[in-house]
Parts: C-alpha cells; structure tokens; sequence
C-alpha cells in the first residue's frame, strides 16, 4: 500500500466520520475528486420543489452530485456547528434571522459579489449582514382572518376590541412570530413606528397583556389555522402568508390583512458554508437559486415573493406577493433588526409566556 493510498483512505475515513453526525441518512464515503456537493434546504414544500425541479438540470449542467438534508433554521445552524472544524456543507439555508448568528460564528462567510451574477439584480434589502446572507424568498406577516365573516384590520388596534372576546388565534411564543407581536404592541403603546419600536419592546408589555381577553386559544401548528376558516375564530396571528395564502389560492375562507402600522417580512436565505468544499458549485449553486427563471416558479408554486428584480407574473400569483418594489413600499413592509433581537429572545420569551400563561 502506498503512502498516497494511506493518506486517501484516512481522508475518507474523516469525512465519513464528521458526516455521520449531521447527515447519517444519505452520506457515503467519497474520494477527494468526486463533485458531490451537499446543501443543506428548508424542510418544506419549497425544499422538495428545489429538489425536484432545480437540482437535477443544475447537476447535469455542473457535471455534479447534489446531496441535500432538510432542516429549520436552527437545525441548519446546529448541523454547522457540528460540522465546523471538517464541513460537509457547501451551502446552508437559514432564515434572515439566522444569518447574524451565523456570521458571529464563522459558519458562513461573505458572499462574493463578482463571482455570483445574479447577486447584482437583489433589492439591497434582502442582502444581509454586509452579504454574508442572501434572501431568495419572501413571505410576508400579518393578520389573517375569515374573509367571509369578517373584514380587514385597517389598525392593530382593532385587535384589542371587545367585540373578538376569546375570539383572536394566538401564535406560540416558540415561534418568530411572537416577537413581531411585540414589536406591534410597542409600536401601538408608544406611536413610534415598528422600526423605532422594536427598540422599545419594554413599553409593549402592558398593552400585549391587554390582549389576553381576546385570545382563544395559542396555536404552534399551521393546521390550527383551520379554526378561523371553520368559524371557530375570527382571527389570528401573526402568521405568515406561505402558511395561509396557499389555502387561499384553493378556496379556503382564509386571507390575511396587513394594518396601516405596517407588514413584517418572513425571509428564506441561503448562505455559502465556511471552508465549505467545492466552492466552485457552491458559489454556481446559488448563483442557479438567483436566477430569475428559477425565482419565477418558486413564487408561483410557493406564493413567496422573489429577492430579484424584473420578474413578472399573472395576477393570479401577484396578489399575493409582496412584489414589486413599489408593492413593498405600499405594504409598508418592515425587516426587524435580528442582530439587537437575538440576543433578547430567550428573556422575551420567559416574559411572553408568563404575559400568556399566568
């Protein structure tokens, strides 16, 4: 046995090794100049559409293999971690709110502007943390409500009415929605707007105690939607719209209302992995998740709006987009500042349960 054979197969031990931790189910062993390349996507409906329907033509363009696992924005982050001093990884999908952890990390790294085409036709707004993060699609968050029954909140003050006693569906302080609910209630006990609110969620507590009457019940499950739908309730939230448009668009007396303080926005990102092998494919990878055609049925299939400029759509998916610049302007559309917000959450979490549950 050669040297160069010894020091191949303990390459290939290594990587075996690290990979079994994050990706037990479809790793196999692979030789230092195979083009397999593994990306971490979103366990969704969107995830399975990139699997589908982007990855193969990407793979017979790029002569290639893309593996992929499935995973929420923290679990996304976590398998990285797990994998950091041997990544596996070439390309990550995390949420806009996960991309500043990542970054104090050093899980991902920056984004290069002239190696990735399609970076240059994003809204500025949807590139975070000095491009070490990139948004590819775009929900939006606010209300929803039975269209049949009721009408849309012009204010979030009408929340508070005594008229929704125990009538109002509540999202779980578990989700990320919780803070955006905050922020809301800031905003309404200050009259600042969300942007300077968010900086003054203290204020907020007492007004988002004055809600407790409403709430019916506190839902962690897109299914318990429904309840509105059924007349259950008369409203819920906040919610994004990729968790009720899609029933909307089949028929379902669900829609959402975004009230004059403004809509929040709810962002699937996608970040290149530190260190991260084949950056080639991995910087190619993302470019093909850009690309306007790729954006394009995205949307229409997910009801998700594109990060990129100069795409077009029948009305039967604009209405539901928040698209384009001038629709984001309209919605008074608004992106929290993540990076002051992450290092808060855990003690407004603590607090948003006991406002709620004692």
């Amino acid at each position: 046995m050669t040297d160069k054979t010894i020091i191949m197969k303990r390459r290939s031990f290594l990587t075996v090794a690290a990979g079994a931790l994050a990706t037990p189910y479809f790793y196999t062993a692979a030789s230092a100049q195979d083009r397999t390349m593994y990306v971490g996507v979103y366990n969704s409906a969107q995830g399975g559409l990139i699997k589908k329907e982007v990855i193969p033509a990407f793979e017979k363009e790029y002569k290639c293999r893309v593996l992929t696992t499935e995973g929420a924005t923290l679990a996304n982050i976590a398998t990285l971690r797990a994998t950091r001093e041997n990544p596996q990884y070439s390309v990550m999908s995390m949420d806009d709110v996960g991309v500043p952890q990542a970054k104090e990390e050093g899980l991902i790294e920056q984004l290069p502007m002239d190696e990735i085409p399609n970076l240059k036709n994003v809204y500025s707004r949807y590139l975070f943390e000095d491009n070490f993060g990139v948004g590819f699609a775009i929900s939006i968050a606010g209300l929803f409500y039975n269209p049949t029954t009721g009408k849309p909140f012009e204010s979030y003050e009408q929340m508070f009415d005594k008229k929704y006693a125990r009538r109002m569906l509540l999202n779980t302080p578990k989700n990320t929605q919780s803070v955006l609910m905050l922020m809301v209630a800031a905003a309404l006990a200050t009259g600042k707007p969300l942007k300077e609110a968010q900086y003054d969620t203290d204020a907020g507590w007492a007004k988002l105690a004055d809600l407790k009457p409403n709430v019916l019940s506190i839902y962690d499950a897109e299914a318990q939607t429904m309840m509105v739908a059924q007349g259950q309730a008369d409203f819920g939230g906040i919610e994004y719209s990729k968790a009720v448009y899609p029933h909307t668009k089949k028929g379902v007396p669900l829609d959402m209302t975004f009230p004059k303080e403004g809509a929040f926005t709810g962002i699937n990102s996608i970040a290149l992995v530190k260190g991260g092998p084949h950056r080639d494919l991995a910087l190619a990878y993302i470019n093909r998740i850009l690309d306007p055609g790729v954006q394009k049925m995205l949307s229409e299939a997910t009801l998700s709006a594109p990060s990129v400029k100069d795409v077009s759509f029948g009305e039967d998916t604009a209405k539901f987009l928040a698209y384009p610049e001038a629709k984001m302007e309209s919605l008074n559309l608004f992106t929290p500042d993540w990076k002051y917000i992450i290092p808060r959450r855990a003690q407004w979490l603590e607090k948003y349960n006991q406002t709620f549950n004692g």
